[in-house]
C-alpha cells in the first residue's frame, strides 16, 4: 500500500512516499523516499521551479498505472507561492520517474479535485482538472489554471481545455478543479473517448478525449457540450465537490446542497434535465458516493450525507434514484454514524463479503448484512 505523508521536522517540512506492507504494516521497496523534484519554468526567478514541501499538499487520491505510482498536489491552505504538481515513481524500486508541473511560470493551479484520484486512460495518459490562478497556455506559456488537462506518462501536455470565463471564476475562486474529471468507457457514436467533469461554476462539461478544445474567448462551442448553470448554487464555497461516476449509460453527480442526480448520456450527449434524483438534499459538499453492481446489472449506489449534527449512508438503486433501498437511520441507533468526513467516499469491498466501509471523523465503520 502506498502512501504519503507530511511532516514539520527540525523547523522544516518534509513529504514522503511510503510503500507498506498491508499485512505487517512494515515499510518495504526500500522506502520511505523524501519527495523532491524541479521542472522548467521561471516561477522562482530561475530557469526551475522546485517542489516546495511547505506550500504544497497532496490532495488527489494516489493512481497506480501501468507500474507508476503518480501523486498529485494542490496547496497547503491556498498560501502563495504554490502549483499544481505530479509526481510519478516506480512502484517497485520508488524511483522518480517524473515530474510536472501546472503552473512553472506563475502561480496556483493547485491539483486537489476534493480527494478524487487521478484518472488514466487505456494508454496510460493521465487526466485531472486544476483550480485557480495563472492561465496562459494559449499563447505557449505554459500555465494551466482552471483548465482540464491530458499528459502523457512522462508528463508532457498532450491537450486541455479551459473555460472561456476562466478568469472571472479564477478571480472569484470559483475553481474548476473542486471536482475531479471522470473517464468514460467507449461511447457509441462519432467521439467514442469522452470524459465529463463539473466545478464550483455549477456547469457540466463533456469533453472529447481525442480533441479537447483548448481555449476559445467567446464561448466553450469547441467541445460537445457545455451545460451551464445545470447544478445550482455555484460560488467559492457551492457547486459541485465530487467526480461523477458512470454506470450504464448514466452520470452521476450531486453538487453542495442539492440533490443526487442521474443524467442520461446518449451519443455523447448529457440530458439537461435528471432521470432520476434523490429525495434528501446533501448539505455541506454534496454526497461522497461510489457504485456498486454485478457486472452491468443490480447496480446500487453509495452515498454519505454530511449532516450538522450526524453521518448518514444511504443506499438507492442506481436504475432509479427514487427509490432508496437503506439508510443508516431507519433501525434507530444500531446503524447510526457520528460526524461524517468530507469527501471521503464509501468503499464496497467483494473480498469482505460485500461489505460496505464508511471513514467518518472518529472511526471506521462497515455495514453488511445482518447473519
Amino acid at each position: 500500500m502506498y502512501v504519503v505523508a507530511k511532516t514539520g521536522e527540525n523547523f522544516d517540512y518534509v513529504q514522503r512516499l511510503h510503500a507498506l506492507d498491508i499485512t505487517t504494516g512494515a515499510e518495504v521497496l526500500g522506502g520511505p523516499v523524501v519527495l523532491q523534484a524541479t521542472a522548467p519554468g521561471g516561477a522562482d526567478g530561475t530557469d526551475t521551479v522546485a517542489f516546495n514541501p511547505l506550500r504544497e499538499n497532496q490532495r488527489p487520491g494516489l493512481l497506480l498505472s501501468n507500474g507508476v505510482v503518480y501523486v498529485g498536489f494542490g496547496s497547503h491552505g491556498d498560501v502563495a507561492p504554490y502549483h499544481g504538481w505530479i509526481l510519478g515513481y516506480d512502484a517497485k524500486t520508488l524511483q522518480r520517474v517524473m515530474a510536472y508541473n501546472s503552473t512553472p511560470n506563475g502561480n496556483g493551479g493547485g491539483i486537489w479535485q476534493s480527494g478524487a484520484g487521478l484518472s488514466a486512460d487505456a494508454t496510460g495518459n493521465l487526466y485531472f482538472a486544476t483550480g485557480n490562478g495563472d492561465f496562459d497556455a494559449d499563447a505557449g506559456n505554459g500555465d494551466y489554471s482552471q483548465s482540464i488537462e491530458k499528459i502523457s506518462p512522462g508528463g508532457s501536455v498532450l491537450d486541455y481545455f479551459t473555460p472561456y470565463d476562466y478568469a472571472n471564476d479564477s478571480d472569484d475562486d470559483i475553481d474548476l478543479g473542486s471536482g475531479g474529471p471522470v473517464v468514460l468507457v467507449d461511447q457509441p457514436g462519432p467521439k467514442p473517448h469522452l470524459l465529463v467533469s463539473a466545478g464550483k461554476t455549477g456547469t457540466i462539461y463533456v469533453l472529447n478525449r481525442d480533441n479537447m478544445g483548448h481555449y476559445n474567448k467567446d464561448d466553450d462551442g469547441q467541445i460537445p457540450q457545455s451545460l451551464i448553470n445545470l447544478l445550482p448554487n455555484a460560488g467559492p464555497d457551492d457547486g459541485n465537490f465530487s467526480a461523477p461516476v458512470y454506470f450504464n449509460g448514466n452520470i452521476y453527480i450531486c453538487a453542495a446542497n442539492d440533490f443526487l442526480k442521474a443524467f442520461q448520456l446518449n451519443n455523447g450527449r448529457l440530458s439537461i434535465t435528471p432521470t432520476s434524483q434523490s429525495y434528501v438534499t446533501y448539505p455541506n459538499r454534496g454526497a461522497a458516493f461510489a457504485i456498486s453492481a454485478s457486472g452491468g446489472s443490480n447496480g446500487i449506489l453509495w452515498a454519505t450525507q454530511d449532516n450538522p449534527d450526524h453521518g448518514v449512508i444511504r443506499a438507492y438503486d442506481a436504475s432509479n434514484m427514487n427509490s432508496e433501498l437503506y439508510n443508516s437511520d431507519q433501525a434507530g441507533s444500531r446503524d447510526a454514524l457520528d460526524l461524517a468526513t468530507k469527501f471521503s467516499i464509501p468503499l464496497v469491498a467483494n473480498v469482505a463479503n460485500g461489505k460496505v466501509f464508511v471513514v467518518t471523523q472518529t472511526r471506521v465503520v462497515a455495514y453488511g448484512l445482518l447473519p
